[in-house]
């Protein structure tokens, strides 16, 4: 058997009854859950491009991407694809094997030939039982979206790092409840403090929340 089949198995056989238990459809190795709003969030198990028939690494990456952020990429990329990703997230995590020091990337390991790939796929389980499902769960009501977007909080990006992007994620979500000063605060911070090459689309995204407000409103 090689790594891959050991792998899809596990995730059929251990991985998958836990995500349609959370509510989550679809099969190994992506899951997803939306609700009425259009919001999706989205659990993947990614192999790592360098595996093996004989052994791989991997990793499971976590998104939700509420419908205002799914409609502004469709805006900005022309189309999306039929099924939701987990790239298309605007929060993006990613889960690792239990014992992995903070700060590192660690990843599952599967062989084909030896080893038992159920026991990774059961440690799978209980890192997203821990970490994966209730914070999913949680993003999905668009309050608590919205707090972690102004707790500076989203996965993998952290506001200290790109308080542009986060300042146009919260007027995104904003946007919903109609036009506000705090709207007009936030565009106006973004437009004013992205990179000269970035600027034109910085003022088309601006022009397109504040067109989506005013149609909320």
């Amino acid at each position: 058997m090689t790594a891959q089949a050991a792998l899809r198995a596990a995730l059929r056989d251990v991985v998958a009854p836990t995500a349609r238990a959370e509510g989550f459809k679809g099969s190994a190795p992506t899951w997803r859950m939306t609700n009425a709003l259009g919001d999706w969030a989205v659990v993947n198990v990614q192999s790592s491009a360098y595996s093996t028939s004989e052994s791989l690494r991997c990793v499971i990456n976590l998104a939700v991407a509420p419908a205002p952020w799914l409609a502004w990429q469709q805006q900005s990329l022309g189309s999306l694809p039929k099924a939701i990703n987990e790239s298309l997230g605007l929060y993006r995590h990613r889960l690792h094997p239990t014992g992995t020091p903070p700060g590192t990337d660690g990843w599952w390991e599967i062989s084909g030939e030896r080893g038992d790939p159920s026991a990774a796929a059961t440690d799978m389980t209980e890192q997203l039982a821990i970490h994966g499902w209730p914070t999913l769960k949680r993003l999905m009501d668009r309050e608590a979206l919205h707090d972690q977007i102004r707790s500076g909080d989203l996965g993998r990006m952290k506001a200290k790092n790109f308080a542009v992007f986060f300042a146009r994620a919260e007027a995104l979500m904003l946007a919903e409840n109609g036009s506000s000063p705090r709207l007009e605060e936030l565009l106006s911070y973004a437009t004013a403090n992205v990179i000269p090459a970035q600027h034109d689309n910085a003022v088309r995204f601006a022009e397109w929340v504040r067109t989506r407000a005013a149609c909320s409103g």
